[in-house]
């Protein structure tokens, strides 16, 4: 995804791309790093998975969240489904002509039938999920820690070049593989009480019963 997003970067792509990436993951970090600790500050360990189900007042703060949560899932869920959707157009041949852009009306109407089911199981099979806050929670520590933070540590201490005029460059290295081994450490860690968490909970905790919850409160 991210060479299909270089792509079409104004040149000079690189420099550009990394301003990008950089400003991506500083507000990253200031939005989901204030929400992180101001939630467990707030609730300590009973705060719940999805933190808005720890919230009641005020209800229009509450509902206007949810809102914006809602709005938020439905672009990052067709960003991270094209994939899936790609496999599907490539296997039944329904993908338009690049050289001519035409797209029959068959087969939009085709994808929109099998996208909109996808969606649907998808979104009926994560709210029948019990605690899906701990499937999130050992899929982030499985997945997106690794991808985001290993793994590119990993790969700059393999092929990384350090311009010779960088005063950063002796501390470079170093500084990736502290990356690399905090962030493997936290992984383990986070899988480690994923799992933990899940045992627990599947004990008691029945299909549908976030939702039910979230009705509840």
């Amino acid at each position: 995804m991210l060479p299909e997003i270089q792509n079409t970067v104004r040149e000079p792509a690189e420099r550009n791309m990394y301003k990008s990436i950089s400003a991506a993951y500083t507000v990253i970090v200031l939005t989901y790093w204030q929400l992180a600790f101001s939630g467990y500050w707030a609730f300590g360990s009973e705060v719940q998975p999805y933190i808005l189900a720890s919230l009641s007042i005020p209800k229009w703060t509450v509902v206007m969240a949810n809102l914006f949560a809602a709005i938020q899932i439905c672009g990052c869920f067709q960003i991270y489904c094209r994939p899936t959707y790609a496999y599907f157009e490539e296997g039944t041949g329904f993908k338009s002509n690049k050289r001519t852009s035409y797209f029959p009306f068959r087969n939009r109407l085709t994808r929109l039938i099998f996208t909109s089911i996808y969606m649907v199981l998808v979104t009926l099979i994560a709210a029948a999920m019990p605690f899906f806050g701990d499937f999130v929670s050992i899929c982030g520590a499985i997945g997106f820690t690794p991808l985001d933070f290993v793994f590119p540590a990993l790969a700059y201490l393999k092929a990384g070049k350090t311009p010779n005029n960088s005063k950063l460059g002796p501390f470079l290295r170093p500084l990736n593989i502290l990356i690399a081994t905090w962030f493997s450490l936290v992984a383990i860690l986070g899988c480690i009480g994923a799992v933990r968490f899940i045992v627990e909970d599947i004990k008691t905790y029945k299909f549908f019963h976030d939702i039910c919850l979230l009705l509840v409160t």
